[in-house]
């Protein structure tokens, strides 16, 4: 059995990908030494202005140590989520005389590998044995001003890159390969924006402005720029299509509906088809729906095809018609991941 809590409710914190320098528990600790304040969120020497702490509570001292760090990497990763929910970067696009605005929920990329990352800087200050349980207590400690100091080389190193892509996308000529910039460039800025997050909480006053520039909207004017032509083929679906136009728009793409690809840069190929599907079931009151997509992306230019995939789905509802509406649901989704991986796959090769 584990048990973990935190002391108090600590906002968004660092993490880091690199190897921790958490100390395993050295040993059990006393047995029957009194139970100890820190259980019950009197940490001693561990002032909530200089640091963040969590208990954690377990069998074994190194497992009570890892469900310590785990606490105060759970209130991180939840206040994320919430955060990225709420969260959109708007793309806006002016292009033959009309401007349409996208929003991009970034919640995959900023929660990316969040379980599997350890807290830099966290440590096990203390642990103790209740004698009467057998269970093992670990106290974890995060010191603000070290993880500050942390945070803060990561920005310097986020804003030379984010200088560098800025550079290459102002000296590309090509419109394709200006575009692959500008996702690099919105990529850093998401990172840039999460390690300013980060360093408000541990101390607003040492925060400077998060100074943008023109990196945005270079950025986004690049995206917008390019000429993406989808053509929906048969067995048009509206759900579909709207799954698509938004998988684009995700990206900073506008895309404009058009048989003919000649002058494009991007061309969207996507065809789809829905049948009814028997239940092997025969007193069973489900009806379902298959839906399958062929979709083929192409560098209009070049005329190389760097996507050809086919996806599928399997609804059931009540009804023949809420099965199928599901089935499109369901199909413009992964029609709209794979569009949205193959165009960015395609750009980052370039």
């Amino acid at each position: 059995m584990r048990i973990g809590y935190l002391i108090f409710a600590v906002p968004p914190l660092l993490l880091c990908s690199c190897a921790s320098s958490v100390r395993a528990p050295a040993g059990a600790g006393p047995v029957d030494a009194g139970r100890p304040a820190w259980i019950d969120g009197n940490a001693a020497g561990y002032p909530r202005s200089g640091f963040v702490t969590g208990v954690g509570m377990a069998d074994d001292p190194v497992s009570a140590g890892d469900r310590a760090r785990s606490e105060i990497a759970k209130v991180f990763s939840t206040k994320i989520t919430l955060n990225t929910a709420v969260t959109s970067y708007e793309y806006s696009a002016e292009a033959r005389g009309s401007t349409s605005s996208y929003s991009s929920q970034n919640a995959v990329q900023d929660l990316r590998a969040v379980s599997s990352r350890e807290l830099e800087g966290v440590e096990i200050a203390e642990t103790w044995r209740d004698g009467a349980s057998g269970r093992y207590y670990a106290l974890a400690v995060l010191g603000r001003a070290k993880a500050l100091s942390a945070l803060s080389g990561r920005l310097r190193e986020t804003d030379e890159r984010l200088r560098e892509a800025s550079r290459l996308l102002a000296s590309a000529a090509e419109k394709l390969r200006k575009a692959r910039y500008a996702l690099m460039v919105l990529d850093i800025l998401r990172e840039r924006d999460a390690l300013f997050a980060d360093m408000r909480v541990l101390d607003p006053a040492s925060v400077p402005a998060a100074e943008e520039g023109t990196y945005r909207r270079d950025a986004v004017k690049a995206l917008a720029g390019l000429d993406v032509v989808l053509n929906m083929g048969r067995g048009g679906s509206r759900t579909v299509e709207a799954a698509v136009i938004k998988a684009l728009g995700t990206l900073g793409m506008e895309a404009r509906s058009a048989v003919s690809a000649s002058g494009a840069d991007i061309s969207v190929e996507c065809s789809v088809e829905f049948s009814a599907v028997p239940d092997t079931d025969a007193s069973s009151r489900w009806k379902w729906s298959r839906g399958r997509a062929a979709i083929v992306l192409k560098d209009v230019g070049t005329g190389r095809v760097f996507l050809n995939s086919e996806v599928s789905s399997r609804e059931a509802s009540s009804t023949d018609e809420g099965a199928r509406l599901k089935a499109e649901s369901a199909l413009g989704r992964k029609i709209g991941a794979e569009i949205r991986a193959g165009v960015a796959s395609f750009l980052e090769k370039l």
